[in-house]
């Protein structure tokens, strides 16, 4: 009576570990492919990240290429800055796939591997009960036929120690299993830390690289630039018309000149000085005649 009551708590122990180890692997398994899930849609987003980057590189590029010097050379820089970050992004991601999500997706085998070993386990230990319920049958009906006692007897010890030693085996392989998943998680993470750190320097790096682009655009000078494609200093248009318009000048004043200086100028004037004295002459004889006639 007190080996059977022995044998039932026995039972209820490996019961309640396989239980327990059980938890355990499905509690792993659950969380970690949740993890692998969301790291691999984080990976996913920052290749978007990525590739947003580079068109906003390429338009910056574009625009460049029709502004004044100053700003497109700025312009241009920064443009190279971004895109170079993009790089390094890229190379984030791979290396966010191969040390991070890669080994979260393998680990679903690391599961696999716990539930079978828990799977055999559980096979021995459901032969041992059967065993034990075939002793107490063969006693209970056959109390006299020791032959066949001793035989269930044998099969009994002999499921008992597979299953002791398939019980062993097991809490030896969980113990391997629960310090690799300590060690895989933190080293998963670690390396998870250590790439986005590594993308973060670069990147400030090369922000800070982009900033000094920036700060080399002359605003004076493209004003300045500005200024002289706004109002050009000269047009074809309008040296024709500056030189018309000094032609003319040019033409007034040597009429001027001319109407001043020349001989004929004084000949025109003294015609018409002589024409003047002669109306006055003519006045002169009306008066005359009047004065005859009264």
């Amino acid at each position: 009576m007190s080996m059977m009551t022995s044998r039932g708590a026995e039972f209820r122990a490996r019961e309640n570990q396989s239980k327990f180890v059980q938890s355990r692997i499905d509690n792993i398994e659950k969380h970690y492919a949740e993890l692998c899930q969301e790291i691999a849609a984080y990976t996913r987003k920052t290749a978007r990240v990525r590739d947003k980057g580079d068109l906003v590189a390429r338009t910056i590029v574009q625009y460049a290429d029709t502004e004044t010097p100053s700003l497109k050379v700025g312009l241009t820089g920064f443009a190279e800055c971004l895109s170079s970050v993009q790089d390094y992004r890229n190379a984030q991601i791979d290396r966010l796939e191969k040390k991070v999500v890669t080994p979260l997706t393998l680990y679903g085998t690391e599961c696999k591997h716990a539930k079978n070993d828990l799977k055999a386990s559980f096979s021995a230990y459901d032969k041992e009960q059967r065993q034990q319920k075939k002793l107490e049958t063969v006693r209970m009906k056959h109390p006299s036929d020791r032959h066949t006692i001793s035989q269930a007897e044998s099969e009994l010890q002999k499921a008992s120690v597979d299953a002791t030693r398939s019980t062993k085996a097991l809490e030896d392989e969980m113990d391997r299993f629960e310090k690799k998943k300590i060690q895989d998680i933190t080293n998963i993470l670690r390396d998870f830390v250590e790439v986005e750190m590594v993308f973060h320097a670069k990147a400030l790096e090369v922000y800070s690289q982009a900033f000094q682009c920036l700060q080399t655009i002359s605003e004076d000078d493209d004003i300045e630039e500005f200024r002289n494609s706004l109002r050009p200093p000269s047009t074809p248009g309008q040296s024709r018309l500056n030189l018309m318009r000094t032609g003319s000048k040019g033409s007034l004043n040597s009429t001027s000149r001319s109407t001043r200086n020349t001989p004929n100028s004084d000949r025109r004037s003294g015609g018409s000085h002589r024409h003047a004295n002669h109306m006055n002459h003519d006045e002169d004889d009306d008066s005359e005649e009047d004065s005859d006639y009264t």
